[in-house]
């Protein structure tokens, strides 16, 4: 519960005992999961039954993370290719786009250091938990966000382009389906705007495409990176390609830290920042199979086997940038309303009564009202959402007469 970085769990009785729920807004960050000494916690986000279902206008992309979730011997090339053996229509290697969008960050960086018209650092626009923590904790940030396309978005758009091109149907009738390792990343592409259609778990298709994976007997070059694309499956690879002065951080609690240091200006001479807040990066996802620490082995033997250099050609990405390829069409995120969409007179007597309450408790975070904080617990109580009684200090027959809202 106090592990939440949003707040949003409550611990309420029941019948049966006591149980979490969800009060707040959860990001998907999988925190609580991870720190439970119990697994009292769950994740549980349904996947449609067909998703697995290939066709010819089914394009499949994966996190470069899956290529770290086999033995030894078994290439980025070798899991495409079982990718495509399982009947989608069309598998795209998405390190390869990561590599290019390595080279527009450059392009972009440079450009606005000059103007000055944007706030530095900049921070990647990539894991959509660092997104809606912004969003919901550090709404001032939302402008050091670059209004460039993500590596899988701008897959899925110049796929779904390309296929409508060579007569596969109209764009949106193209499925483009992307395999995960987490699933903040599912939330954000269902809730949109996404050109991606929808993502299946990495814990999902693992055991039948491992049988895949076995059974390809042709061959076909389907990955295209160097070893610098493959670094984005780890904590540090997307900065690792990106010739500025960069920071990568990776871990909630430090992400956190990080985000208040940008807030209280102390990282503008910083160009990027690359914030993860699974330790060590995508490899500890909720849906990942191997250790994340051997893991991130294999993807750094694939580095070494591929050379830590890009393959994109720059030249490409140069033209392209000045087109306006790598910027998104996508509406910029919003500061979230205030609480309960209040308007602002209303906002501040709310604030007045939890400022009133607040003076009256003891501030030890004993956390046995349900909430995870006082704070918290004198929130719920000025929106109806907990009795006064919860709080054994407030219910004493001494004090409880004399609480107020």
């Amino acid at each position: 519960m106090k592990a939440c970085p949003t707040k949003a769990i409550r611990v309420k009785p029941c019948p049966a005992g006591r149980t979490a729920i969800i009060e707040g807004i959860c990001i998907l960050c999988g925190e609580c999961i991870r720190v439970c000494p119990r697994d009292a916690l769950s994740l549980n986000v349904p996947y449609p039954e067909d998703i697995l279902e290939a066709g010819r206008r089914t394009v499949v992309t994966a996190s470069t993370v899956l290529y770290g979730q086999f033995k030894e011997g078994i290439t980025p090339n070798d899991i495409l290719m079982g990718l495509k053996h399982m009947g989608f229509g069309y598998v795209q290697d998405q390190s390869y786009f990561s590599e290019m969008f390595s080279v527009a960050l450059e392009l972009y960086i440079k450009e606005n250091r000059k103007t000055g018209e944007v706030a530095f650092p900049l921070i990647s626009p990539v894991c959509p938990v660092v997104e809606s923590l912004i969003i919901h904790r550090f709404p001032s940030l939302l402008r050091h966000i670059p209004p460039l396309a993500i590596p899988r978005e701008i897959l899925a758009r110049e796929a779904k382009r390309r296929l409508a091109d060579n007569g596969a149907g109209p764009a949106e009738e193209v499925r483009v389906i992307h395999v995960t390792p987490c699933p903040a990343k599912t939330l954000s592409i269902r809730e949109g705007p996404s050109y991606l259609d929808d993502t299946i778990p990495i814990s999902q298709i693992y055991d039948r495409l491992k049988n895949h994976i076995r059974e390809v007997e042709e061959y076909s070059i389907l990955h295209h990176s160097g070893g610098l694309g493959l670094l984005w499956g780890i904590a540090g690879g997307e900065v690792a390609g990106v010739g500025m002065e960069c920071l990568a951080v990776s871990g909630l609690q430090e992400t956190i830290r990080y985000l208040q240091k940008i807030e209280m200006g102390l990282l503008a001479d910083i160009d990027y920042i690359e914030l993860r807040t699974c330790t060590g990066g995508c490899p500890g996802g909720e849906y990942t199979v191997m250790d994340k620490y051997l893991a991130q082995h294999r993807l750094l033997k694939f580095v070494h086997d591929f050379g830590v250099e890009k393959r994109a050609d720059t030249d490409f990405v140069k033209r392209m940038y000045e087109k306006g390829w790598f910027f998104t069409t996508a509406p910029s995120p919003e500061r979230p309303a205030a609480a309960g969409g209040l308007s602002i007179a209303d906002a501040i007597k709310r604030e007045e009564k939890i400022e009133k309450i607040m003076k009256q408790l003891p501030g030890t975070e004993c956390a046995i009202c349900g909430c995870p904080d006082c704070r918290t617990f004198a929130e719920d109580l000025v929106d109806g959402k907990t009795p006064v009684e919860s709080c054994p200090y407030l219910a004493s027959k001494e004090r409880l007469p004399g609480v107020s809202i």
